[in-house]
Order: structure tokens, then C-alpha cells, then sequence
């Protein structure tokens, strides 16, 4: 992949939060003008020069720009995509990375609502689960796929660090429960290799899907900020297509800085054994306990643009928004079982589905939760 496959510019909304600021830095890094959208401060490290900076919030939208990154939590992003929607059903050809969750947890009919207006108005429209953009993942698609007779066994995600440091201004960023904001990219990982191992995500469901999961709340620098309590630790064993998935998540003091993957499984009888960690500046990848020569400082929001947009020149568009791809319909898949596992969490048990139109039509509780939250936030 060369970067002359790139495109001419960037609208990034939300430009000087964690990650939108990430893709601004990407995008100069490679040679892209991003066109931005923040009402606050600009970071002094940001050199006005390299960008342009909209502050009417209309003319932003408006902006000719191909890709628009939107770097906002869920409840902001409805002006946004509804603005975009209508302008790809106009015809504007558009790319639109989103991020994750797809809806804020009490609002999960807003997944359906965004799979409408996807299918309505035939935008481009992929979710920011940074892994599945990288390298990494790729050169780990491409051993599995290069083997015949695969069968993975168990899956092991690790995924944490120190979000209740007061020392850290991020950790002031108020977030959902991490069964939603964290553990949702461990699932899309594992959605994805044994997606694209079934042929689709259709016969991952043939036998059904059980989630069971332990979780402890989490203690933010700022708690008055927060209208209830979110889990902050979670451990959770899913069983999916035949595979036991272990996923850990942690926010809680003192947690170590991970993204490690441990992937066991056997090709042609043959056992083979996948070691991973997706932490920038720990980059590695060892197949078979040989080293993939990963670059540890590669930088994932780099790859994220890149990997987009080679997808977006050089496949089918149908198959993009249908296929094992980070699009709305493997967005929703992974909403739905951070929801499983909220609710195994709240309610002590294991949470099943039979099949995949099952699945598809589970109704999470965390609406109905709510106000046992608030009583638990004031307990």
C-alpha cells in the first residue's frame, strides 16, 4: 500500500479531544491538509498553518472534503450524520469513519435507525475500531487464510490501562460502562478473525452464542459528573462459532498499559499459537514464537487512514458495507454483545441467544436499569 492511495483531505469533527486530535496528527503526518471542527481551545502543539480551522459548524459539513472522521460521542453525532446522510443521498460520494459505540448504551434503537439511513442514502460508513485497520491484523489474516483446515480454539483479550489516575486530564473524559467503551474493541477483533474464518458473520450464530461476565464499577477523578455508575473492570467468556473467547478489560488504578491477543488453534492437526499486542510504542507480532518484525512505534491512526482508503479504492462497495468489514452491520453486531455482557455483568448469569436473527433482536436491559443505577450511584 503506497500513500499516493490517499485522499486529497480530511474533515475531522471533534479535532482536539484524544482522538480527534490523533487524526489530525495523522493526516499532517501524511501530507494531508485536515479540515477541522472544534468549538474549544486549539492545543498549542497544533500549528495553525498545517490545517484549516472552520468555526461555523454548517460550513464544516458543507465542506468539499472526501472523508470525514467523526470524533464525537454518541449523543453529539446525530446533527452530524444527519447532516452527511442527506448529502450522500444527494449524491455526494462521501467516506464517514464514526466512532465507536454505534449508540450510547440507553439508546440502542438508535443502531437500527443508523442502519436505515445507511441503506437510505448509500454513504460510505465505517466504525473506528483501530485494530482492524492495522498491519497487524492484516498479516494475521493473511497466515490464517494461507492454511487450510483451521480451527481456533480459544481466544485470549487483554485490553487495559490506569483510566482513574487523577494525574492523567484524559481520565476527566466521562465514559460509558467499559463492557461498551473498551471491550467493545476486543470484540470486534474477535468478530473479525472468525468472521472472515466462517466465510461471513451469518454462520458464526449456526450454534447459538452464550456471554458470561464479572465486573467492578469504576472510580473516576470526577464522580459528580456522572448521573450513575459505569463499570470500569470487566471479565467476560463468550462462546461464539465454537471458540471460548476470554476478554479482559481494565480501567482501574493501576492497570497495566495492554493490548495483547493470544490466539491458539490448529491447521491441518498441526497446533500453531498467535501472540499480539496492539500498544503503541509495544508493537509485536509473533507467529509460532517467530518475531513478525513489527514496527512497535507504527502508528495506528496513520494506518487507520491508509487501510481506509485502500478499502475504499479497491473493493466493492457492496461487499464493504455488506461483509466482514468494520461497517454499521458489524458495528451493531458488537453494541449487541457489549450489551450481552452489561447485562450477564448486572444480572449474575449467563445471557444465551439461539441463533443469529435471535441475536439480532436482543433487547438489552440498560434502559430499564437505569434508575437502579441512580439509586446505586447514590448508595
Amino acid at each position: 500500500m503506497n500513500d499516493q492511495a490517499l485522499p486529497d483531505s480530511i474533515a475531522i469533527a471533534g479535532a482536539w479531544g484524544y482522538i480527534g486530535l490523533k487524526f489530525v496528527e495523522a493526516a499532517i503526518q501524511l501530507g494531508i491538509t485536515p479540515r477541522v471542527y472544534d468549538p474549544g481551545p486549539r492545543p498549542y502543539s497544533v500549528d495553525p498553518a498545517s490545517l484549516r480551522l472552520f468555526a461555523d459548524e454548517n460550513a464544516f459539513y458543507r465542506c468539499p472534503a472526501p472523508f470525514f472522521h467523526l470524533a464525537l460521542h454518541p449523543k453529539d453525532r446525530q446533527r452530524a450524520l444527519a447532516t452527511l446522510f442527506e448529502r450522500a443521498r444527494r449524491g455526494d460520494d462521501l467516506v464517514i469513519l464514526n466512532e465507536k459505540p454505534m449508540a450510547a448504551p440507553e439508546n440502542p434503537d438508535h443502531c437500527n435507525k443508523i442502519l436505515r439511513r445507511v441503506e437510505e442514502s448509500g454513504v460510505f460508513l465505517m466504525y473506528d475500531f483501530l485494530e482492524l485497520f492495522d498491519p497487524m491484523t492484516q498479516a494475521i489474516d493473511e497466515f490464517l487464510a494461507g492454511m487450510a483446515d483451521v480451527i481456533i480454539d480459544e481466544i485470549w483479550m487483554h485490553r487495559s490501562k490506569d483510566r482513574e489516575s487523577p494525574d492523567n486530564a484524559r481520565n476527566y473524559k466521562i465514559m460509558v460502562p467499559i463492557q461498551y467503551q473498551e471491550t467493545v474493541h476486543c470484540i470486534a477483533f474477535v468478530l473479525s478473525l472468525l468472521g472472515k474464518l466462517h466465510g461471513g458473520l451469518q454462520s458464526l450464530w449456526a450454534g447459538g452464542a452464550s456471554m458470561l461476565g464479572v465486573s467492578e464499577p469504576y472510580a473516576p477523578p470526577n464522580p459528580e459528573e456522572y448521573p450513575y455508575v459505569v463499570d470500569g473492570k470487566c471479565d467476560g467468556e463468550l462462546l461464539l462459532g465454537g471458540v471460548k473467547v476470554h476478554l479482559h478489560t481494565n480501567f482501574k488504578t493501576g492497570a497495566e498499559f495492554t493490548k495483547r491477543r493470544l490466539i491458539k488453534g490448529r491447521a491441518n492437526g498441526k497446533p500453531f499459537v498467535i501472540e499480539a499486542d496492539y500498544l503503541e510504542g509495544n508493537k509485536y507480532l509473533l507467529i509460532n514464537g517467530e518475531d513478525q518484525d513489527i514496527d512497535p512505534e507504527s502508528d495506528s491512526y496513520v494506518g487507520v487512514i491508509r487501510q481506509l482508503w485502500h478499502w475504499r479504492q479497491n473493493v466493492d462497495k457492496e461487499a464493504l458495507m455488506a461483509g466482514v468489514y468494520p461497517n454499521a452491520r458489524f458495528a451493531k453486531c458488537t453494541y449487541l454483545l457489549s450489551a450481552m455482557l452489561w447485562d450477564s455483568c448486572r444480572h449474575g448469569e449467563t445471557v444465551s441467544v439461539d441463533d443469529l436473527d435471535h441475536f439480532l433482536a436482543y433487547r438489552p436491559s440498560f434502559p430499564a436499569e437505569l434508575p437502579d443505577l441512580e439509586r446505586y450511584a447514590s448508595a
